[in-house]
């Protein structure tokens, strides 16, 4: 009989989900793990987690794995990359962060060091709310969305309007790569793989910043099924923050 799957070799084997039921952060970081074995990266690379759901990166990705301070992993990122490269040591480094992590908390570490071209990946998952801590209004929070800390929606005169994460790392000079994808069905997931890879590769050519935003479910503190999670973003979420490719140096 012919194997059609295998977990990939950047995965802890026996892995625990620690995860809400219908949460995407498994399947993006399955992805993740995926070209990581791909590019052959795996003894090379060095993640940085943020505080979020996303600290639970390194409870299943077998690569060094580091906890940065909320809002600080791009800081972090980039203290490792410089300080192995200056001691010689190209080191494959990248970050893994939700969204109010990088683009409301650490939004200063993150704009800079795609100003400033820093040679790392940052992995933005954006789920529009501050997912481990209650649900509260994040900066990628929808306008009308209810959170716990917008019982009324978002509006613009109180909270101002969401920030689109993707086109604003696009517009820095230093980037070389920012892109939005989905996973609420199997074209979107095999996109999303793809972006991540070119990402990453953009990195290994020494490129400068690359960044995906990847837009995710929240079932718990969306009070909705998976099933009906996924629904949300292909048929509200994303008119609101499109997929695509929003810079490509390589291609524009």
């Amino acid at each position: 009989m012919q194997q059609v799957y295998s977990i990939p070799k950047s995965i802890k084997q026996n892995s625990t989900f620690t995860f809400c039921p219908g949460c995407d952060h498994g399947l993006a970081i399955k992805l993740v793990a995926q070209v990581i074995d791909e590019l052959e990266l795996k003894e090379n690379t060095i993640a940085v987690a943020s505080s979020g759901c996303s600290v639970l990166l390194y409870d299943f990705l077998d690569v060094d794995c580091i906890e940065s301070p909320h809002g600080r992993a791009c800081a972090v990122a980039t203290g490792i990359k410089r300080a192995h490269k200056a001691q010689g040591y190209n080191k494959f480094v990248f970050t893994y962060q939700g969204d109010g992590d990088f683009a409301s908390i650490g939004l200063a570490e993150s704009l800079h060091s795609a100003l400033r071209g820093e040679n790392i990946t940052a992995i933005c998952i954006n789920n529009t709310n501050y997912g481990m801590t209650g649900g509260q209004l994040g900066p990628t929070t929808a306008m009308g969305q209810i959170t716990t800390t917008s019982q009324s929606g978002r509006n613009k005169e109180y909270h101002g309007f969401p920030i689109k994460t993707a086109e604003h790392i696009a517009l820095c000079e230093g980037t070389s790569f920012s892109a939005r994808v989905a996973l609420y069905d199997i074209k979107n997931i095999i996109n999303a793989k793809k972006q991540i890879k070119k990402a990453f590769e953009y990195q290994k050519k020494g490129l400068g910043f690359s960044f995906v935003e990847i837009l995710s479910t929240c079932p718990t503190n969306w009070k909705l099924t998976p099933q009906d999670s996924h629904k949300k973003i292909e048929n509200e979420l994303i008119k609101v923050y499109p997929l695509g490719i929003f810079k490509d140096i390589e291609n524009d």
